[in-house]
């Protein structure tokens, strides 16, 4: 029996018995991306129970892709939510990258089928769903290893994006409309919106500003507020209302039914 060797960057050699040519190529359509080196792919789809075996599995990568996935994310909801608080963009971001989302990525991606494990694992009963969510990890950073930060930054985005954008309208205060502005005109390939003060009234220790949202050449309905901060709010809000878009109730009570629902309507009337 040949002893088995890894390729001296702590990747399996992807040949012989590691993982058949047709999964390789299942995940890397799925992935959106060939790999350069496929011994990545096969590390990716080593489950540690094969260690002894191997001497190498996904835990590592699994460990980078983490990282990667945090720092994707983090990012993009620092960019699309540029006035949430620290505490929202730590909510949204925490049910993104949860064990669950990342389990039912996984089961998108019908990791189960093509991990490499122990027969034993399968003799145990059901595969537990954090197997999935590892291994999800895995793939994520072992793109991130053969393509770079842009193609695990897409791949990303692509799956999860939608959960992002349920994640971002459940519980969200109700001020915050700017937010729930802007992640609407985006979903439509509409642009940000910006804001403009027409007018400020008052003394400096009471005064009143009106202000207006404005998307491309168009004008929304005006809103005064005693901080600029506070008149912006209340024109993104006419603003979502102008466009029978999503307005977060004033009792918080959110349900994806009714998100759904208003969506749909915005984007026949917009």
């Amino acid at each position: 029996m040949t002893k088995r060797r890894d390729d001296g960057k702590g990747h399996p050699p992807a040949s012989g018995d590691a993982v058949p040519e047709a999964t390789l190529a299942a995940i890397e359509q799925a992935l959106g991306h060939r790999f350069r080196d496929r011994a990545i792919l096969v590390t990716a789809l080593t489950h540690p129970s094969l260690i002894d075996v191997t001497k190498v599995s996904y835990e590592r990568l699994e460990f980078l892709g983490d990282a990667v996935l945090g720092l994707v994310v983090a990012e993009h909801l620092y960019r699309l939510f540029p006035d949430a608080s620290e505490g929202e963009l730590t909510r949204i971001k925490s049910s993104v990258v949860s064990r669950t989302a990342l389990s039912h990525l996984g089961k998108r991606l019908r990791l189960i089928e093509h991990l490499r494990m122990a027969k034993g694992m399968h003799q145990q009963g059901p595969i537990p769903r954090s197997v999935q969510a590892n291994a999800a990890e895995a793939l994520i950073g072992a793109l991130y290893c053969d393509a770079g930060i842009e193609p695990a930054r897409t791949f990303v985005l692509e799956q999860l994006g939608s959960l992002i954008r349920r994640s971002s309208s459940s519980k969200r205060p109700a001020t915050n409309h700017k937010s729930l502005l802007q992640l609407h005109t985006q979903e439509l390939g509409l642009g940000t919106p910006t804001y403009e003060v027409l007018t400020t009234h008052g003394p400096d220790h009471e005064r009143t500003f009106e202000v207006r949202a404005l998307l491309g050449k168009r004008a929304f309905p005006s809103a005064s507020g005693a901080s600029k901060k506070k008149a912006e709010q209340r024109a993104a809000k006419n603003a979502l209302r102008e466009m029978k878009a999503e307005v977060a109730p004033e009792d918080g009570d959110d349900r994806d039914d009714e998100v759904s629902a208003a969506r749909a309507r915005a984007r026949r009337n917009v």
